[in-house]
């Protein structure tokens, strides 16, 4: 007797071991987000290098690579619906190589230090049975990154202008949500019109795009347009992949003094180029 209540006992054990050992449902979109190649990386490194000019001073600047902490990962589930926020912190060096009238090149670094974030939803449109217990991704977010020591510098809107989009307007990044299936969509080399609307009188804005790989980047200034507006306008590419254009403002010491922090806002669009 004693021996089949031990019998007992150890499959009992075994079947619970199993039980905790299942995969869950949040365990599910996890693994999605953790095998997810495009959303799921939000930072501000692809930009490599651009330079400007003001009144007698010439920069070169760059962010350099960056190094990122655990991702926080909040999983709503109700039904066969699932709401994700993803935020996490971008870690590293921002570089300005600056030559001031007839001086010599100077090299200015300072710790760039931001916080990201990007919302979605998941669909559950398979059974538990399926890869990833039948959960897709559904929708995607604007991206969302400021400074986390210093951040005084803050988009308010984005416009964008074009013969696909003649005005679109964005005033919500992280509550605008697309279908992956059906995001922003230009035509190859499409002419963009960027018009940002923010709290800089006196910044530097850009948009940041990349095609595949280093070095092939679109680094664009915008013009300063005065009371914080900042126009722009873009030449979409002619590779159909879907990925993020990154929107960004900068204060002015950001770029052009050595001692002013990184004080950054960057808004992060998924779009998709037309096959």
């Amino acid at each position: 007797m004693k021996r089949k209540l031990f019998v007992f006992a150890i499959l009992a054990l075994a079947v619970m071991v199993s039980q905790c050992a299942k995969e869950t449902d949040e365990d599910a979109i996890n693994d999605l987000i953790a095998a997810d190649t495009i959303w799921f990386n939000p930072n501000s490194e692809v930009d490599s290098t651009s330079s400007d000019a003001d009144q007698d001073t010439v920069v070169i600047w760059w962010r350099g690579q960056q190094t990122h902490d655990d991702p926080i990962i909040d999983i709503q589930i109700v039904e066969d619906s699932a709401w994700v926020s993803f935020s996490r912190g971008n870690f590293g060096y921002f570089y300005s190589l600056a030559r001031i009238d007839t001086m010599p090149w100077v090299l200015w670094s300072k710790n760039l230090s931001e916080t990201a974030e990007v919302r979605a939803t998941f669909l559950r449109t398979g059974t538990e049975d399926d890869e990833y217990r039948g959960w897709q991704l559904n929708t995607i977010s604007l991206a969302y990154g400021v400074s986390n020591t210093v951040s005084t510098v803050m988009i308010d809107s984005v416009r964008i202008s074009c013969l696909s989009y003649p005005d679109l307007l964005i005033v919500d990044p992280l509550n605008t949500y697309y279908d992956i299936t059906d995001l922003i969509t230009f035509q190859a080399l499409e002419d963009v019109t960027v018009t940002l609307y923010t709290n800089a009188v006196d910044g530097h804005a850009f948009l940041h795009t990349f095609i595949l790989a280093w070095p092939f980047y679109i680094r664009l200034p915008f013009e300063n347009m005065g009371s914080g507006v900042y126009e722009g306008t873009w030449d979409a590419q002619l590779v159909a992949v879907p990925r993020f254009a990154i929107f960004d403002v900068m204060d002015h010491s950001t770029i052009y003094s050595p001692d002013g922090p990184y004080d950054f806002n960057g808004w992060l669009l998924p779009y998709n180029i037309a096959n």
